[in-house]
């Protein structure tokens, strides 16, 4: 009997010191878990007693992991994890998504994540979607993220990554721009122009452009952040960013038969998991419905140079038609002017 209560304290200990640690506060975590910030303390003190170590740097303002901390973090998060999955493995409700789906994506996939986000919702009402924008990489198991959506070249490999899509990163400018200081031809031009950066995360001033095996470093002259749309000056972002500017003809793609290198994809990165809570496996499939083909860009547009240059090739074309061949009111000019 000792034994089985001994068990039960040491697994609501642990969960209250991970709660703790992903909150990064006692009185959050005395909230969530509705007890009173003294029974939290109390819990944490008797565990580091109990481990001999300290869990946790604590000042009037802040609470951090030590490292003794976080080692024990991670597995106390398999621990409950696999008590989790044990009861649910043999629960009928288990097999329906619930509970609060953690997601973490970058800023600027707010605009395509958020539709998807929101059929997810309508789809599982048992399901609350916590979704965290930042472009701050986030340690999925400190903060609790059931799900990171993450644009990279390459990840940390002690998460489980799901591909969704390929990214690729355009260089772009406004047509007024382009009338104002010409398109530019090849890589080796763009340090002629004026660029756009982002300033945040840390400002890239440095691009590597590749074409049949032959690549291209360029240093760009950095000017301040503004919208590529206004005609201000080129910018190089990710396609899912631009797209409906591409369609509307507000900016063009440059130098579309040049990669921008690192290639980029779209992926779902979670926590490993012997079993996979069915709210983390139902969004992933989701965003997998969503964006299609893992090895395809779906944002890459059709015509790559632009509603507007489309429209600017055709009124050329017609513009030499009719000097070479003549307008019928030309040609019917001509002959009352004989």
């Amino acid at each position: 009997m000792r034994t089985t209560i001994g068990l039960v304290d040491t697994l609501q200990t642990m969960r209250v010191f991970v709660r703790v640690a992903q909150r990064a506060g006692f009185a959050a975590a005395a909230r969530d878990l509705r007890l009173s910030p003294a029974a939290v303390t109390k819990h944490v003190i008797s565990l580091e007693t109990r481990l001999g170590v300290r869990l946790f740097d604590r000042t009037t303002r802040s609470v951090a992991l030590t490292e003794a901390g976080r080692i024990y973090l991670e597995h106390c998060l398999e621990c409950l994890q696999s008590i989790e999955d044990a009861d649910a493995s043999v629960s009928e409700l288990s097999r329906s998504p619930k509970g609060m789906l953690r997601v973490t994506a970058p800023v600027d996939m707010q605009v395509p994540l958020s539709p998807v986000v929101a059929r997810f919702m309508i789809a599982n009402p048992d399901v609350q979607v916590d979704l965290q924008l930042s472009n701050r990489v986030v340690d999925l198991v400190e903060e609790g993220i059931d799900v990171a959506v993450r644009v990279a070249a390459s990840l940390d490999n002690r998460y489980v990554a799901r591909p969704l899509a390929q990214v690729r990163m355009l260089m772009l400018a406004a047509p007024s721009y382009l009338q104002r200081h010409g398109r530019p031809r090849d890589p080796q031009a763009l340090e002629g122009h004026r660029h756009l950066i982002f300033v945040e995360p840390r400002p890239r001033d440095e691009y590597t452009l590749e074409r049949n095996g032959e690549r291209v470093r360029v240093k760009l002259q950095a000017a301040l952040r503004a919208a590529v749309t206004e005609g201000v000056g080129i910018a190089a972002m990710p396609s899912f960013l631009v797209r409906d500017e591409l369609e509307a003809g507000r900016i063009e793609v440059l130098l579309t038969d040049w990669t921008i290198l690192p290639r980029l994809g779209l992926h779902a990165v979670y926590p490993h998991r012997r079993f996979l809570a069915p709210k983390v496996r139902s969004f992933v499939e989701a965003l997998q419905a969503a964006f299609g083909d893992a090895a395809a860009d779906p944002w890459w547009p059709a015509d790559p140079l632009g509603a507007s240059a489309v429209a600017t090739r055709r009124s050329g074309a017609r513009r030499a038609s009719r000097a070479c061949a003549g307008t019928p009111a030309s040609r019917d000019n001509t002959r009352r002017q004989g």
